[in-house]
């Protein structure tokens, strides 16, 4: 009887766990860095050509393994980490699973140099396709010398989807600050295409951090320590007033191992309450060191995810302790007194539970169907000059609102005047920031923008984006970007950092109607600005409210503000005194 059942090959076996711990370039330097980690290693160098997808080199002065040790470390679930089921409930080093290099052989080209200090010559390895070609001896210092070469060479379906070099080399410095944060004890260089890109000596937090991201963090965190029964917590935040629009420097470790937790990253964000706006990040660099047996990280092969046996109070004791550092360093928010009244949540109702309002209108009611502009020449532009009179009455009610009816319609009108002008400036701006026909205001002294090494490289990959909604780059040096002109939608020039930073928080999600979106978001921030007094709008004026009626019926979205809530409201005569 034939079988449909089969048993896969050894090699087919490897491709298939590599694809779970190999994603990509920036998951083999990880793999690597961890082991010259876990060797002991004071001193390791990372050398990487094209993102990594030709080459990743990783040289490290650690401890060495000797012949029959590099031979076995290329077979699956083989480590130096762990030997009983007992040793998985008590992890302390960062590798364990004994996958890495199976992996990482089976998807590439790897080269092994390595030797102990007791042994008088290293061993030299050459592995192509899991398959080792070369076995011999060679002369080399006290370490280990790792290259992987032409990444996912055997997988043509895998290497098609690396993304560019750029969000490639991205990840890698991605994982490259993780690793370089949580070990400031080790000295670190890394290069790229034989150009040096950081160098960084032993040294403490603090400086480690400063070294990486500028330094301006040496007035901008603030640092926090506590100690429990449970979790030692350690490190720096991010001052609440220097929060951003991007999450890029957020680093959580648990036992000195980066970790992913959407659940802790919101206990650190509510310790900030009334502080940070809700859509600003606060950076942060905290360690929490608990019992290796209250928590399990071999939830998955890439160890970024991981399960607290008590995790809320966890989550108690960060918050406390995020607030206790805010609290000692008298961080409060400085009063805006440009901030407009009726953009304000009344105090009040601030704490109360949002109620779903009822208003009762005409369902069939449709202020475009009217018989007297039914032809295709009548038809309405928007914005355009000529515009169309559906106005019968206006009557004024007070500064904030007015009440009109309509031709050949009998209901009553409601609208607010300020929530009806700033949709149609808000429609107007984004026909102009689309169609390329805004203007631009030259400043007469460039502004600086001072981004990381990260944000950077994302700003260069979308910078013709930026410059088509109106920002003109006189100039980019490192990680500063020279701004001499902007949108004339943008009144406050101050705002030009945030604005920057939002549109890179954009790229990073990868949004398919990323110019639609940040053209969206300047519309959004321009009109939010206006006042009554500031708009070409007459709003005392009869002529002045049926204007702003006939523009508003002529918007895509007549009827709701920018802020979502109605603006236009109708009202039948025979529901008013139901």
């Amino acid at each position: 009887m034939d079988s449909t059942i089969n048993i896969l090959d050894h090699n087919v076996i490897n491709q298939i766990a590599a694809g779970e711990v190999i994603q990509r370039p920036a998951s083999v330097v990880k793999e690597l860095l961890e082991n010259s980690i876990d060797a002991l290693a004071k001193n390791i160098q990372i050398n990487i050509e094209n993102s990594g997808k030709t080459l990743i080199q990783v040289i490290d002065d650690g401890k060495g393994m000797n012949k029959k040790d590099a031979e076995l470390s290329f077979q699956k679930h083989t480590t130096s980490k762990i030997k009983t089921t007992e040793d998985i409930q008590k992890i302390s080093s960062m590798g364990f699973r004994g996958e890495a290099l199976a992996s990482i052989s089976s998807i590439a080209e790897v080269e092994l140099k390595t030797k102990t200090e007791k042994e008088e010559v290293g061993t030299y390895i050459l592995i192509d396709n899991s398959k080792i070609k070369k076995n011999q001896p060679i002369g080399i210092k006290k370490g280990t010398s790792i290259s992987v070469k032409n990444i996912f060479f055997n997988i043509p379906a895998r290497k098609k989807f690396l993304k560019s070099d750029q969000l490639e080399m991205r990840k890698i410095l991605e994982v490259f600050y993780q690793i370089a944060i949580s070990h400031h004890n080790i000295c670190f260089k890394l290069t790229h295409n034989n150009s040096n890109l950081y160098q960084l000596p032993s040294d403490n937090l603090k400086q480690r951090v400063i070294k990486l991201f500028g330094k301006k963090y040496n007035e901008k965190i603030l640092p926090i320590e506590e100690n429990t029964s449970i979790v030692n917590i350690k490190g720096f935040i991010g001052n609440p007033l220097d929060a951003k629009k991007t999450r890029g420097e957020q680093f959580l470790f648990v036992n000195n191992r980066f970790v992913k937790s959407p659940y802790l990253n919101h206990a650190i964000k509510s310790a900030m309450d009334n502080l940070i706006n809700e859509n600003k990040h606060p950076s942060y660099f905290i360690f929490l060191n608990t019992d290796p047996s209250l928590i399990d990280v071999n939830v998955h092969p890439n160890k970024t995810e991981i399960k607290f046996e008590d995790e809320k109070s966890i989550y108690q004791i960060l918050q406390s302790t995020c607030k206790k550092s805010i609290g000692i360093y008298n961080i409060t928010p400085s009063l805006d007194f440009s901030i407009e009244d009726s953009f304000e949540v009344p105090l009040h109702i601030q704490k109360s539970i949002p109620k779903e309002p009822k208003l009762s209108f005409n369902k069939d009611y449709n202020p475009f169907n009217l018989k007297k502009f039914d032809s295709k020449e009548d038809s309405i532009k928007l914005f355009k000059k000529d515009e169309r009179n559906f106005v019968e009455t206006v009557l004024n009610i007070d500064l904030n609102y007015a009440v009109c009816k309509l031709i050949n319609n009998n209901s009553i009108n409601i609208f607010d005047k300020k929530k009806c002008i700033q949709r149609i400036i808000y429609e107007e701006t984004i026909l102009k920031l689309s169609n390329g026909t805004q203007c631009k205001q030259f400043l007469i002294k460039p502004i600086c923008v001072e981004l990381n090494d990260i944000d950077i490289e994302v700003f260069n990959d979308n910078q013709k984006i930026i410059e088509s909604l109106g920002y003109v780059i006189e100039k980019i040096e490192k990680n500063n970007i020279y701004i001499s002109g902007v949108p004339n939608q943008i009144k406050r020039i101050e705002s030009i950092q945030e604005d920057i930073e939002s549109f890179i928080e954009e790229f990073k999600l990868g949004n398919n109607n990323l110019q639609e979106d940040l053209i969206k978001i300047i519309a959004k921030k321009f009109v939010k600005n206006l006042t009554l007094n500031n708009t070409s709008f007459n709003i005392s004026e009869t002529s002045g409210l049926k204007s702003i009626v006939n523009k508003l019926l002529n918007c895509k979205n007549p009827f709701i503000g920018i802020d979502e809530k109605p603006c236009f409201i109708n009202l039948e005569p025979k529901n008013i005194f139901k």
